[in-house]
Parts: structure tokens; C-alpha cells; sequence
């Protein structure tokens, strides 16, 4: 077949070549001619399988050794690999609400604290002698109001007087509840439970707002961003379990669920957000460690498939090798099929094969559509 067409395709071109400048139509009708002696030559080379399908080959005939394997539905499960960084739930760089200069540092790198324990004290003792001269002043404040108010209730006095008296304490009442939160600020405590990861400054130096002093972690609750192609957008959901694997430690993979799936996709990088959580009691997790995460895109029940190198293409598409029995003979049998999802040994086929077909498994390389067949055990 291949020995007398391509010449035929090899002369056109050639004669198509040598010719001299001709117009749209003489073109067509040579493409037209040609057409038609390649559709001759198909006709020709289907006479000659027909009239091969016919006769005894019972003597000499070469029959091909080939295994075949009856097919049967069965699962087909396939996962990508993305990779994340572990990051802390509750991670925090500590800076302080007041300026002050540092009196005591409470604790050490690595140690670990309660939420609300006392972690560094500033120096607050121009705030103290404010807060003392205050309360003196708020004293006496009092002590006239409730002069003025006796006088008042007793129809005695000023209303004016009474009102200035009243304004004043209660004025100073607020300027005392600023002061006193302020020298509350001068002790700066955990804001949760941790681990004292660094510590910057030192006992005599200042510290202001906006410059961290500490570093605190929680390294009891982690989690793991990842970001997924948005071809899978439709395979995952929220709550569906992944495989979480640390490549620099020996342990045993963790399953978790998605607790975080982004709605917005990345239009840079055609990319969505994903995240799991997990518990790490045993701080053996690390936050910053690098995390694989196996996610499972298809998961499909009662289906074809094949092995993935026992499907073939050609110019029709992709295409496998049944062996059908006729007249007591196997032959190979050119089945073009559609295919699925493949994890790269398994390929699913979604048309074209049913349960029950004998697939050519072995040999498959050495037949072509008609070839026939013995069939072997291995």
C-alpha cells in the first residue's frame, strides 16, 4: 500500500513542481486527479485484505505470536504534586504600643509562654509621677464636687459652680483611665500561647512602636498554601483530602482535608489559592519547611482502561489492537478509541472498547490491522 502511493504523491508533487505558472482551476483539477488515484489504490489495497480474509491459511500463512488479555472494568485514581511552604497559624513580630527604655527582659529565646505572660518592662516611672500627681489633683477635684453637690441638693450655691466642679473631676477621671492604660503598655505581655523564637533588643536599649522586639510562634497549628492550575478547578472542593509529605523528614504522610479553596483565579500565573491545616502537637513540623501535597483529581468507579503504551496514534487518532476470532482464525483487529485521563501508566478509554474484548497486550508492535494471530499464554 505505502510502496505504490507515496510514489504516486512523489510524481504529483513533482509534476506539480516542473510545471509551468498555471492558474487556480488547473491546480484543482490535478488535486482532483490525484485524489482519485489515491482513492483507487485504497479500493485496490481493501480487495486484496478481503480476498486475503478468504483464502486457507492453514499452510505456511505467517501467524504473528501475541498475548492478549480480556478486559474489565475497574478504578482508576490519579493525583498531581504541587508543593507549599509550612507556615504558623499564630506567629506574631511583637512591637511595643510606647516608647520607652528597656528595664528587664523576662524572657529567653526558646522558651515557651502562656498568652498574657509578662515578656519585657519598660521604663514607665515619668508616666508613674504623673499618674501620682494626677490622683492628688483628682482628689481635690472630688472633694469640691461633692461640696459643690451638697450645696446643690440644698439649694445653696451656684449652678455654675456645680456644673465647672462636676466637669473637672470628671475630666480628670479620663485623663486618669488614658494614663493608666498607657503604664499598662509599659509591660509588654504574649498575646497567645508560643514559643520565643528571637529576641532583638537588649536591657538599656529603647524601644519604640513599629520596631518588633520579639518574635513569637506557635508552632502547634500549622498550615499549607499551595497554589493549583486552574485546569483543576472543577476536580477539587473544599473538604476533599490530600496527602501531606515532608521531604526532610522521615515520617509518615499525613492526610488532611482543604480547609481553603480561592474563588479568584491568578490572571499572571492561570492559578487558584489552596490551603490545609494541621495539627503538630509534637512540634516535629517546622514552619517554614517545604510540604508536598498529593492531591487526587480523578477518582473514577467501574471504567476501561489500558495500558498506556498499548495506545498508538495515527493521522484517525488514537487506536489499540483487539484480537477477534473469524472462521477459527484470530486476527488483529485496528480499534480507534477515546481517551481519558492518564497517570502515565494507565490510560482511561472513554469509547471504542467494552468489557470482555481481548486486547493485544504483547506483540502489539509486530501486527497490523488484518494480521493474523497466535494467540500464546505469555
Amino acid at each position: 500500500m505505502k510502496k505504490v502511493i507515496i510514489p504516486v504523491i512523489a510524481l504529483a508533487m513533482l509534476m506539480v513542481a516542473c510545471s509551468p505558472e498555471r492558474n487556480a482551476d488547473q491546480v484543482i483539477l490535478e488535486i482532483n486527479k490525484t485524489r482519485n488515484e489515491i482513492s483507487k489504490l485504497n479500493q485496490q489495497l481493501a480487495d486484496l485484505e478481503a480476498e486475503l480474509s478468504t483464502m486457507d491459511l492453514s499452510d505456511g500463512a505467517r501467524q504473528v505470536k501475541v498475548v492478549v488479555e480480556p478486559l474489565a472494568t475497574s478504578s482508576f485514581t490519579d493525583y498531581i504534586q504541587l508543593s507549599g511552604l509550612v507556615e504558623a497559624v499564630n506567629t506574631a513580630a511583637i512591637t511595643p504600643e510606647i516608647s520607652g527604655r528597656i528595664l528587664n527582659i523576662h524572657v529567653r529565646e526558646g522558651q515557651t509562654v502562656r498568652k498574657g505572660q509578662k515578656l519585657i518592662t519598660l521604663d514607665a516611672s515619668v508616666m508613674k509621677n504623673s499618674l501620682s500627681e494626677l490622683e492628688k489633683a483628682y482628689e481635690l477635684a472630688r472633694t469640691l464636687y461633692e461640696k459643690q453637690k451638697e450645696l446643690w441638693d440644698q439649694g445653696v450655691g451656684s449652678e455654675i459652680q456645680y456644673i465647672q466642679s462636676r466637669n473637672q473631676k470628671e475630666s480628670l477621671e479620663r485623663t486618669m483611665e488614658t494614663l493608666q492604660s498607657q503604664l499598662a503598655m509599659a509591660e509588654i505581655k504574649a498575646p497567645f500561647d508560643g514559643r520565643i523564637e528571637k529576641i532583638y533588643p537588649k536591657i538599656g536599649e529603647n524601644a519604640a512602636p513599629g520596631r518588633a522586639v520579639i518574635d513569637l510562634v506557635n508552632a502547634g497549628q500549622l498550615y499549607v498554601n499551595t497554589e493549583v492550575s486552574e485546569a483543576f478547578i472543577g476536580s477539587v472542593k473544599k473538604g476533599d483530602p490530600v496527602t501531606l509529605e515532608f521531604p526532610s523528614l522521615d515520617i509518615k504522610p499525613r492526610e488532611v482535608p482543604i480547609t481553603f479553596l480561592s474563588q479568584v483565579i491568578n490572571p499572571q500565573s492561570r492559578t487558584f489559592s489552596l490551603r490545609v491545616e494541621l495539627s503538630n502537637s509534637d512540634h516535629e513540623i517546622k514552619p517554614n519547611m517545604l510540604a508536598t501535597i498529593r492531591l487526587k483529581i480523578f477518582d473514577l468507579k467501574e471504567t476501561i482502561t489500558v495500558p498506556t503504551v498499548l495506545v498508538r496514534h495515527d493521522f484517525q487518532g488514537a487506536f489499540v489492537y483487539k484480537a477477534v476470532e473469524r472462521d477459527g482464525h484470530h486476527y488483529a483487529v485496528k480499534s480507534y478509541v477515546q481517551t481519558g485521563p492518564s497517570d502515565g501508566v494507565k490510560t482511561v478509554i472513554t469509547n471504542g472498547l467494552a468489557e470482555g474484548d481481548r486486547l493485544v497486550t504483547k506483540g502489539y508492535n509486530q501486527i497490523k490491522d488484518g494480521s493474523l494471530l497466535e494467540i500464546t499464554g505469555a
